[in-house]
């Protein structure tokens, strides 16, 4: 169901710790459920908050059932980043099952797209550009400039495209744009819910305003405080750790489709990456237009790691690596589509690659830098070959345009409210 939009003119406050201008909508609920969309103006640059160059800032809100029992705002975040959360709000509403019906009576669900995300004003790029294929795991010179020339070119796309707002889609700013609606929304304690990415968001959001919300609970912290060469290696270590419990899985449980078939699933995953290796698997259900008519090994490593995520989708990723083995990965390669044309989907790809260009420092710049990362995943983790989310955007970010505005730190939190912080054991990006 596509929510109603209206919009409301939204004043920043001098300093975001006021509590004037607010903004009194009228609301249009799109349905008896209560969900809306509102847009709004915000400061481009936090440190310029007077200045004339704005954002739109969108979000999606579902109404508590129980408005005479209503605990207040639940901002969510599901990760990313570049995670449309304006679209998980309007999932809730088609499938309300997902979310405990206490939490659908007692909170109004606000799902506010980060900057250069979604309903907000969205981070776009040339699509061409970005499509071009390229690896992220160089092994010559060659190959290094040619990934180095293909990330300048997409970023030189990206500002010509999204201007100025290029300089300034890092997680800070983020943070202080939810506190600005949650002032404008009435200024009441918010609480907050970050899943993955939403964990670094929600964490910095705590330290900047540790007395503006009620409670706080994070699911699969992101680091902001390491070095990237240890990011990469935690992250492609438990990768590797939950593809072997995925392996364990496919003979033990009742939910595998060949339980009890004694299949050697890493067998077969090590022979999907011996055929990839030697040229790429065709994907004779694609075109090359929503997704790749081949898939290499390199893409078959970095697509897997997202798909482990849920329990409840390894069925379809075990089905996906036997498609594979007998020579067509087209599901596969429609799990890692490209890029379209329609800026709020896009914007999970450009928002994913822009956002934390700008929130991580990139000390490995050169092909050697590049090589020893690389050396050290495949000694510690050889089935994955050292492939991560973490790696792959810290190889995207070589010559990137925007400048870092959220270098890595401690996180200095200081209020009074306890955060629950949760983890998987077995979480192939976050663990």
């Amino acid at each position: 169901m596509a929510p109603t939009p209206f919009t409301a003119a939204l004043l920043a406050a001098a300093t975001l710790g006021a509590t004037a201008p607010l903004f009194q909508p009228t609301h249009s609920p799109c349905s008896q459920k209560g969900e809306l969309q509102l847009h709004g103006n915000f400061p481009l640059d936090w440190d310029d908050p007077h200045g004339h160059e704005t954002i739109e800032l969108g979000l999606v809100r579902l109404e508590a059932a129980d408005k005479a029992n209503r605990i207040g705002n639940l901002f969510i975040n599901p990760g990313g980043p570049g995670g449309q959360v304006s679209g998980v709000v309007a999932t809730i509403v088609q499938q309300p099952g997902i979310v405990d019906s206490e939490i659908l009576n007692r909170f109004d669900i606000i799902g506010l797209d980060p900057r250069g995300v979604g309903l907000s004003t969205p981070v776009q790029c040339d699509i061409d550009a970005s499509n071009k294929r390229v690896s992220r795991m160089p092994k010559t010179q060659a190959q290094f400039d040619e990934l180095v020339q293909y990330n300048k070119a997409v970023g030189k796309s990206c500002r010509e495209k999204t201007e100025r707002l290029i300089d300034f889609v890092d997680t800070i700013s983020a943070a202080k744009d939810h506190e600005a609606v949650r002032i404008a929304m009435g200024g009441e304690k918010a609480n907050f819910l970050g899943l993955s990415y939403g964990s670094q968001l929600f964490s910095q959001y705590a330290e900047l305003y540790p007395d503006s919300f009620r409670a706080m609970l994070l699911d699969g912290m992101v680091q902001h405080s390491q070095d990237e060469a240890s990011n990469a290696l935690i992250e492609s270590t438990i990768y590797e750790a939950t593809l072997k419990q995925f392996f364990a899985w496919s003979n033990s449980s009742a939910d595998s489709p060949v339980q009890g078939q004694a299949l050697d699933l890493e067998a077969v995953f090590k022979s999907v990456l011996a055929q990839a290796d030697e040229a790429p698997i065709p994907a004779p259900g694609c075109d090359d237009v929503q997704c790749r008519s081949d898939v290499t090994a390199e893409e078959i490593l970095f697509t897997l790691q997202g798909t482990l995520t849920m329990t409840s989708g390894w069925p379809g990723v075990l089905e996906a690596l036997l498609e594979a083995q007998g020579g067509n990965a087209t599901f596969i390669s429609q799990a890692q589509p490209l890029i379209v044309g329609d800026a709020y989907t896009d914007s999970l790809l450009f928002g994913g690659r822009a956002i934390p260009c700008q929130d991580f420092s990139h000390a490995a710049t050169t092909l050697a830098e590049v090589v020893a990362k690389q050396t050290q995943g495949t000694a510690f983790t050889p089935l994955t070959r050292g492939a991560s989310q973490t790696y792959g955007i810290q190889t995207s970010c070589i010559g990137w345009p925007a400048p870092v505005n959220n270098p890595v730190k401690k996180n200095t939190y200081t209020g009074e409210t306890p955060i629950l912080m949760v983890n998987a054991v077995y979480d192939p990006e976050t663990s």
